[in-house]
């Protein structure tokens, strides 16, 4: 696979902010890559998993499946952490690690492109505070203010909105009349009264964001 000449340079600057604004949630939760819903990099094959060693210019990962994946990156190959640019080197056991490039499945080998990187501290800090300071899912009901959550982690979540929610969709100000059944969300806010109220819910629109160029990847808490 080759990623030279005008257009795809483009494209793939264009994609790495998506990414690394994408990575910090969606790749936390056992989604498998590619999946159904929000991508970190829609137009290339990617892998994620917990970073077992680090040889050099290759990162062995596991999936949560239990494969594994050597990550080969070179001087060409975008390496960030925390939107900052980082080295192989600077890759420790026990991160998160998302690489997109030219992937060999019978090898299990990715040529990197780019690869985004998220600490094991960062991973159990956002798992701690999924749900309680932010969410993100899929809606599978909602009554009055209340909005049944399918969660990424799979599990089933209640928020309810009120009258400090803020809602927005494709980038414009909507109100909850507009979150439908279906539609994949992110959100943030806090506990009250025992309950997740959202100060911002954010309807993501996957395949609006491609044509976008995307800035409706879920965001860091």
């Amino acid at each position: 696979m080759r990623f030279k000449g005008s257009c795809c340079t483009v494209t793939l600057r264009r994609l790495f902010p998506v990414a690394i604004l994408s990575v910090s949630a969606s790749t936390i939760f056992g989604l498998q890559i590619p999946a159904d819903g929000p991508q970190p990099f829609p137009d290339l094959p990617s892998v994620r998993g917990t970073v077992k060693s680090v040889h050099d210019s290759d990162a062995i990962i596991q999936t949560d499946e239990g494969q594994t994946y050597t990550v080969h990156t070179s001087d060409n190959t975008r390496i960030y952490k925390s939107r900052q640019p980082i080295k192989m080197s600077d890759v420790r056991a026990g991160d998160t690690l998302v690489a997109a490039g030219a992937l060999d499945g019978n090898a299990r080998l990715l040529r990197a492109i780019f690869v985004a990187d998220v600490d094991a501290a960062t991973v159990a800090k956002m798992r701690a505070s999924f749900g309680k300071t932010w969410i993100a899912g899929k809606v599978l009901k909602i009554e009055e203010t209340r909005i049944t959550v399918d969660r990424m982690d799979h599990k089933t979540q209640v928020i309810e909105a009120d009258d400090t929610t803020s809602f927005r969709k494709d980038g414009q100000s909507v109100t909850l009349l507009d979150v439908h059944a279906g539609d994949a969300i992110r959100a943030t806010g806090a506990i009250k009264n025992d309950i997740f109220v959202p100060t911002q819910l954010t309807v993501i629109d996957p395949a609006s964001r491609r044509r976008r160029g995307g800035d409706a990847a879920p965001d860091q808490p």
